[in-house]
């Protein structure tokens, strides 16, 4: 083997070596997001998980760019969603090997998200100031999170804004939103890591950029969005506790209507709204009419308002179920959940084919139209969530400024005991954030909660625990400017700076084989 020969292949190892010691830093890396976000609440890690990658893609070809955030894609949502495997294993009834496996697809086809991310990138950063870099990276973050929760129905799971309730960055979810915040962690972390990469002067400039981008949004911590009314309402959560296949058991059915009905007459007349979980009843109205029609009655006696969850058929011979909000006492209306639960309730579409290919059953759920009635609760409009919706904020925002409050209704039993309770409350604290809503949360088992227009939670049961939990709300008139103008100013920003920054590669690249050319 000659000289030159031996420098090429060494050459060729040592990239080798490079590419495969950058794939287990990016995968740690995306370790570390998941523990921004409840139930560890250091949202200081995600920063730092971003602030990795970013430098870990820093002068990379797009390759290695691409095999570093799909590491870090494989990181972050192995992490952040594996509760998933519990939704598919333990009521899709698939059997361990199944389930393993379509949970591994899942965290496969998200962790292409951030693989795009790195790999646009390393293309479009060539020669770019450090300055546009940082705001190219941040802009390339938000745009996929969009995608993300868009695409093939969405996953808007563990968006980083929805992490930030810890740090004054909340206080930007009211003009900014959910992808606003994102881009703002991004472009910190992007900071973070341009100031390791800078001499003794230009690091000072971007440690201070860092500390304003964390720091300043305090500044909006005392400004009232809406107008809070002076009309207490007296709410009461009843939290059963009682797992999915209890719920199924002949046996203990009808303990569970009774404890149901116990707690109820423990509060009715105290309260003037009570609100029961998601599948507070797991049958339809027709199986339990009596019941419900003595729970209507006495609450319209009393003025109560009652709202509880149960299954509507779609059709006389019930194949296909809405999953249901209704109103009892001195309420009116239904909500009919729209976005259902992947792998739980609903096939995701790039998975019905291999699901059909096993002979395996899809979710008997179906979703509920987009366009609905508010439920009122007396004179107030209130919104409704349920369980996996908290997720979609646009879902929310579609029921307001008239919607006085929002009630949002969940059975986690669906996720075992996992994070995916804790990132839910979470969740739900950055909506009313972000609408300037109070908002009462009752969850089947653990968490319930009121929350308050700032986001903090004001009364709550533990997790994995039977209870009732009473308080007091405020109907609140008004909109936060995000409710006005929605996502869209932002997310047209990002995509401006992507396709901006598109142009200058094409020009650069276009002024390059001209010059080669002469």
């Amino acid at each position: 083997m000659n000289r030159s020969t031996k420098i090429h292949e060494l050459s060729r190892l040592t990239l080798t070596l490079n590419k495969d010691a950058c794939l287990l830093p990016s995968f740690f890396a995306g370790l570390l997001i998941p523990f921004g976000f409840a139930p560890f609440h250091l949202p200081g890690l995600s920063i730092l998980g971003l602030a990795l990658l970013f430098r870990l893609i820093q002068h990379q070809t797009p390759k290695r760019s691409l095999y570093a955030g799909f590491a870090f894609g494989l990181g972050f949502f192995g992490l952040g969603v594996s509760w998933v495997y519990v939704s598919i294993h333990q009521y899709g009834h698939f059997n361990p090997l199944i389930s393993a496996l379509i949970t591994f697809l899942f965290i496969v086809y998200l962790a292409i998200y951030p693989a795009l991310v790195a790999f646009v990138y390393s293309i479009l950063a060539v020669k770019r100031s450090l300055l546009f870099s940082c705001v190219l990276f941040s802009a390339l973050w938000c745009a996929s999170e969009f995608l993300r929760a868009t695409l093939m129905g969405g996953f808007p799971w563990l968006l980083l804004g929805f992490g930030q309730m810890d740090t004054p960055l909340r206080y930007l979810l009211p003009i900014f939103g959910i992808y606003g915040v994102s881009f703002f962690v991004c472009f910190a972390a992007a900071c973070l890591t341009t100031s390791m990469q800078s001499d003794y002067r230009q690091r000072c400039i971007w440690i201070i950029a860092f500390v304003v981008i964390i720091l300043s949004p305090t500044m909006l911590k005392n400004i009232e969005w809406v107008t809070i009314e002076n009309s207490p309402q007296s709410v009461g959560i009843i939290q059963a506790n009682l797992s999915m296949r209890d719920k199924w058991d002949e046996s203990l059915f009808w303990q569970l209507l009774q404890q149901y009905k116990e707690k109820f007459d423990q509060l009715i007349g105290k309260d003037k709204l009570i609100v029961m979980p998601e599948s507070a009843i797991p049958v339809p109205a027709n199986y339990v009419e009596e019941f419900l029609d003595n729970l209507h009655q006495q609450a319209f006696r009393s003025g109560t308002s009652v709202l509880l969850g149960i299954p509507k058929p779609t059709s006389v011979d019930e194949t296909k179920y809405y999953n249901t909000m209704m109103a009892l006492g001195a309420a009116e209306g239904s909500y009919l959940k729209q976005h259902l639960v992947p792998f739980g309730e609903f096939i995701p579409q790039p998975f019905q084919a291999f699901m059909n290919w096993l002979a395996l059953p899809s979710g008997d759920m179906k979703a509920g139209i987009t366009e609905q009635p508010l439920i009122h609760i007396k004179n107030h409009p209130v919104a409704s969530l349920i369980c996996y919706e908290l997720a979609y904020p646009q879902l929310l925002r579609k029921q307001l400024p008239n919607a006085r409050w929002i009630v949002s209704i969940s059975d986690d039993g669906w996720f075992g005991h996992s994070f995916a309770m804790y990132q839910q409350l979470q969740i739900a604290q950055a909506l009313s954030m972000q609408t300037a809503r109070f908002q009462v949360v009752s969850n089947n088992d653990g968490l319930s909660s009121l929350i308050n227009t700032k986001g903090d939670i004001i009364a709550s049961l533990p997790a994995f625990s039977a209870g009732v939990l009473e308080g007091t709300i405020y109907p609140a008139i008004g909109s936060s400017p995000w409710v006005i103008v929605g996502d869209m100013p932002m997310l047209f920003l990002c995509f401006l700076i992507i396709i901006f920054s598109i142009f200058l590669t094409f020009i650069q690249r276009k002024s390059t084989k001209t010059t080669e050319l002469k």
